[in-house]
């Protein structure tokens, strides 16, 4: 294989592992921990409403990752979609404490559909120089980190019900610390890499 080539493929995967994996970790942890905040999870009376809420978690998850990632990388679309963000949780708060805590198929999917916002923000906090890839690598990056927020969530909701439905509150936790611990453990490891085929 030609060194560019090498140095192409190996410059994808140090972007892989520094930004969409970690950002869908976090994600995740984000996502259940408004899940538990909002009382969403025990809203959930009837297991046919499982279907509506991870249709809402898939879509959401998926569009908000590549909106994060297809907008350019600034401070000022980080702060955007911050708010955005914000107001689109409240919004889902809304819609959960006017229904009293009792959502129909609709208003579940549509209250899970804006959970996966905070993916937004997350991928443009951690996306750093990730400018210098192409849009379709970074269209890459958005849909792995939407695929993986859909499977931590979906394997998390299974142990969870396997386990009895206890101690809901150490999964965010669990993601959240593992988020933090890769983030730090990965620009460690890969930095000098990375930096290898970003000269400043």
């Amino acid at each position: 294989m030609p060194s560019n080539s090498i140095s192409r493929t190996m410059k994808f995967l140090s972007g892989l592992a520094l930004v969409p994996i970690p950002a869908a970790i976090f994600t995740s942890g984000v996502v259940l921990t408004y899940g538990y905040a909002s009382g969403l999870i025990f809203s959930i009376g009837d297991t046919r409403q499982l279907i509506p809420i991870f249709t809402g978690i898939i879509i959401g998850s998926i569009i908000f990752s590549l909106i994060g990632f297809l907008l350019k990388s600034s401070l000022q679309n980080l702060l955007s979609l911050t708010v955005l963000t914000v107001i689109l949780l409240v919004a889902s708060s809304v819609i959960i404490y006017l229904n009293s805590l009792v959502l129909s198929s609709t208003n579940a999917m549509i209250v899970s559909l804006l959970m996966g916002s905070p993916a937004m923000a997350i991928s443009q906090l951690l996306r750093g120089r990730s400018e210098v890839f192409s849009r379709v690598a970074r269209l890459v990056f958005g849909a792995v980190q939407g695929i993986l927020i859909i499977v931590f969530i979906f394997v998390y909701a299974l142990i969870y019900e396997l386990q009895g439905q206890v101690n809901l509150y150490q999964g965010p936790m669990i993601f959240l610390v593992v988020s933090l611990v890769y983030l730090a453990v990965t620009r460690m490891v890969l930095s000098g890499s990375f930096t290898t085929f970003f000269p400043k």
